[in-house]
């Protein structure tokens, strides 16, 4: 079972270490990655359950559901219920399956469960990132935040939280996560599993409003029974992320927001272009995103606040839907003089 070890992020209480050697931003961030990491392979099975809330425009109208794992070595099963819709991912023997029923799940479902099970960096957003780190008050306590800047040529500094930050505790412990400008993910309460430091409460917000909760119900180890993992009837095989040209996959975006012209490139009546590389998950959100190309840094960060509100039609692939690796162009250009 989870030992509780829980302190509320708004009373965090922070001891320094005696003798502790200064360590690099890469290394500090890749130890509480494995710290507060849940999915190693390499680990006695266990069984999740979360509890989790779904709030509507501003914080409002909550919808309850929940999610429950069951991991063991490379093979785990995922059930989302949540409402009328509820779906099944199964990963075994390197290949993943899915299946739904009903509606699809909501987006923060799927994203809160990994800020659980994983809320260190995707793999992606390291591709090419320069480490940064900065100290960061929350309140009364001051954080190392670790932010994988990406280089981009002529950019003098930017906020905090623009790309992928992660703030961690003087423990080492992962605690609040930046994604792009205005996401924040809060891990409000920890325990420790398995020598593992895992997040018992979590909250994600945009801006200052809550998106989702969870709450861990049940965290325990379990012996997996010999077909546990083998795909029902009903599951599909899911395939690799399909690699689509930025033309094809823009004719699938259902929602946008225009990006804010910046006022440096207005003043100097310049125009110019962002060339982003994207990952689009199965739900159709912008999962990642990173520069690839840019006529000035300040179009850069004006493209990447907007984009990564941006929702798509999932991509179907089989009559599935797929994950999708692309290219996102922004252009920039003043009407009239």
């Amino acid at each position: 079972m989870i030992k509780a070890s829980c302190i509320a992020v708004v009373c965090i209480f922070v001891v320094g270490v005696a003798g502790a050697q200064v360590e690099s931003p890469t290394s500090r961030l890749d130890a509480a990655s494995k710290l507060t990491s849940l999915d190693a392979i390499d680990q006695p099975a266990w069984h999740l359950k979360l509890d989790v809330t779904v709030f509507g425009d501003k914080g409002k109208n909550p919808t309850e559901g929940s999610i429950a794992v069951w991991h063991a070595g490379a093979d785990e099963r995922t059930v989302y219920s949540f409402g009328d819709a509820s779906s099944s991912t199964l990963k075994h023997d390197g290949k993943t399956y899915y299946a739904k029923t009903g509606v699809s799940v909501p987006f923060e479902v799927s994203e809160i469960l990994r800020q659980v099970l994983h809320p260190g960096p995707r793999p992606d957003e390291t591709i090419g990132a320069v480490p940064d780190m900065q100290k960061h008050k929350f309140g009364k306590v001051e954080l190392n935040c670790v932010m994988l800047t990406q280089p981009i040529k002529g950019a003098g500094s930017v906020p905090l939280g623009l790309f992928p930050t992660y703030c961690l505790d003087a423990a080492g412990i992962i605690r609040f996560t930046y994604n792009f400008g205005g996401q924040t993910v809060i891990l409000n309460r920890m325990g420790t599993f398995l020598g593992h430091d895992v997040a018992t409460e979590a909250v994600i917000r945009e801006r200052e409003f809550d998106v989702a909760s969870a709450k861990v119900a049940t965290l325990t180890t379990y012996t997996p029974q010999p077909d546990e993992f083998i795909p029902g009837p009903n599951m599909v095989q899911v395939g690799v992320a399909a690699r689509l040209a930025g033309g094809v996959i823009a004719g699938n975006r259902v929602s946008f927001v225009e990006p804010m012209y910046p006022e440096s490139t207005k003043e100097n009546h310049e125009s110019g272009t962002v060339i982003l590389h994207a990952i689009i998950g199965r739900d159709g959100h912008v999962h990642s995103l990173r520069p690839v190309n840019a006529s000035d840094p300040d179009f850069v960060i004006a493209a990447i606040a907007a984009v990564r509100q941006w929702t798509y039609k999932p991509y179907l692939l089989n009559g599935e839907p797929t994950e999708v690796d692309t290219t996102i162009t922004v252009n920039f250009a003043l009407n009239g003089g």
